[in-house]
């Protein structure tokens, strides 16, 4: 499951890079007395109603002509709550996306004012990558890409998958490129029993540094053909921590509010792991850590348990996240996700893992359930509607609308 993998306290530091994984007390702790000295506002039952917020949203990529180097951009501050009316605003041209002219023959869906959601995906592009394949593509020379389709599922078969991803690119591409550029097929490393298990992304290589920039600034190119998600190869780090559940709280800005105070002041009392944090830094004792807590906030959704049952979750997001390695990242989002969260009056928040862990079988997002996936209530969108879930994907849709937690749970 995402966020399962485990990494001990003694694994040595690693840069953070797309190349496959290996596998006391801090000044930025609070003391346990100002702990219990913070007290979270008492709430009021008449605030605004929000809805799911995707994760905040990438610069325009750069056009294909242009020098600038490919580097990991940082994500921008959230879009503001009910972020979903921005689609009915979406840009009319379905020729163009941030501006980059497609061919004629190529509709695209438009680019949405202030850019499309950023997928929150809760493991490595490597998960499950055969060994061999894992060499192989490390050390490829020259720019890189990561390429994953819509509902992206595993399959011996890759042909069809590999054949569309080659021509989307093709006609992305300068004229000239399309005859040089090079798609690999994943090769699973074992057969995985869980949600859709990985691999899902195809590599695009012996391509120039101009496409590498604008493909892996690119959030999703959709077409009637096929809708693919884009990755540099060295991905940067995602916001999202954890979905909490429990807190009797309405989904109000108002809460979203306080859940994010509780969360902050309890991980910042916990020196654990702000010491786990500042041991796997470059540059340790800079207060890292206490300043990529005070940047978290909470975004409230509801869902549905049944007809007439409802819920509120609130989704964790770190804005500023620790210059960590990828794997001691999902270390210690698994550390926040095995952490109570208590507030006086409201409950004990917890994190919703193992199967009851959200995940999106579109975008594969663990933010949000399949019915909630933001891209399919964009304007112009190709890739299928909400509402088209398939009988096989029941099951696991019905799992992802979640059930209270029983006692000792």
């Amino acid at each position: 499951m995402p966020f399962q993998q485990t990494h001990s306290a003694n694994d040595g530091k690693r840069p953070r890079s797309a190349s496959p994984e290996p596998h006391s007390d801090s000044a930025g702790g609070e003391s346990q007395a100002a702990c219990h000295k913070r007290k979270i506002p008492r709430l009021t039952e008449h605030m605004a109603f929000t809805t799911f917020t995707p994760a905040s949203t990438q610069p325009p990529p750069v056009p294909l002509d242009s020098d600038t180097p490919s580097t990991p951009t940082a994500a921008l501050p959230p879009l503001p709550l009910n972020s979903f009316s921005y689609a009915a605003a979406a840009a009319s041209s379905p020729s163009s996306v941030s501006g980059h002219v497609f061919l004629p023959d190529l509709e695209v869906t438009p680019t949405p004012p202030g850019g499309f959601p950023i997928p929150q995906i809760g493991c490595s592009v490597w998960k499950n990558v055969n060994h061999i394949v894992r060499a192989s593509w490390t050390i490829k020379p020259g720019p890189k890409v990561w390429a994953r389709v819509w509902k992206a599922r595993y399959n011996d078969d890759h042909q069809p998958t590999l054949t569309k991803i080659q021509t989307l690119v093709e006609k992305i591409a300068r004229p000239g490129v399309a005859t040089t550029l090079h798609v690999s097929m994943p090769v699973a490393a074992e057969r995985l029993r869980e949600r859709l298990p990985p691999p899902w992304h195809y590599l695009i290589s012996n391509i120039p540094q101009s496409l590498a920039d604008f493909l892996g600034r690119q959030v999703v190119v959709s077409t009637p053909d096929v809708t693919c998600f884009f990755l540099p190869f060295d991905p940067p780090l995602q916001m999202y921590l954890c979905t909490l559940e429990n807190f009797a709280l309405p989904c109000t800005t108002e809460a979203n509010n306080a859940v994010a105070e509780v969360v902050k002041a309890t991980l910042l009392c916990d020196r654990e792991g702000i010491s786990f944090i500042e041991e796997r830094l470059e540059n340790p004792g800079t207060s890292a850590a206490e300043r990529a807590i005070k940047s978290i906030y909470a975004s409230s959704f509801i869902i549905a348990l049944s007809l007439t049952k409802k819920k509120t979750l609130w989704n964790i997001y770190c804005r500023n996240p620790p210059d960590l390695s990828l794997p001691d990242f999902f270390a210690w989002a698994c550390k926040v996700r095995s952490t109570e969260f208590i507030m006086e009056d409201y409950g004990r928040g917890t994190a919703r893992i193992g199967d009851k862990q959200l995940i999106c079988f579109g975008c594969k997002s663990l933010d949000h359930p399949t019915g909630l996936c933001p891209f399919t209530s964009l304007s112009g969108w190709f890739g299928p509607a909400s509402q088209s879930v398939t009988a096989d994907e029941r099951n696991m849709v019905e799992r992802d609308r979640g059930c209270p937690r029983k006692a000792g749970q």
